[in-house]
């Protein structure tokens, strides 16, 4: 069982984890000078989530807010892989590897972290 000095420290790291995930997936966006709207404007929605929750911006119904902001996040990539497809041409049609991979890391951790309190 988890104390609470370490539930709080948890609770913290993973919040900081899902954050550092959308700067990274910002910062490839932008340095690969591939910045789809879209995709940027998922990791802004899910940042503001981390920001709200972190300062206690973000009151009550916590469980019904992650589920709304990861719903939000994981639809607009949805969308986003309908109109571009699921592999990419400026990388020769490989698959999306790495959205894949960003996508599930930060809905698991997402919904870890609109878990606890």
């Amino acid at each position: 069982m988890l104390t609470n000095n370490k539930h709080t420290r948890l609770w913290l790291g993973i919040g900081l984890a899902i954050a550092l995930v959308q700067l990274f997936d910002i910062a490839i966006h932008v340095a690969t000078n591939q910045a789809e709207p879209l995709r940027i404007l998922s990791n802004v929605v899910v940042l503001l989530w981390v920001a709200g929750r972190l300062f206690g911006w973000i009151g009550g119904h916590l469980r019904t807010t992650a589920v709304v902001v990861v719903s939000a996040y994981f639809l607009l990539n949805l969308i986003f892989l309908a109109r571009e497809g699921v592999t990419n041409e400026a990388q020769r049609g490989e698959l999306r590897v790495v959205l894949l991979g960003l996508v599930f890391i930060t809905v698991g951790m997402s919904a870890v972290w609109g878990y606890l309190r």
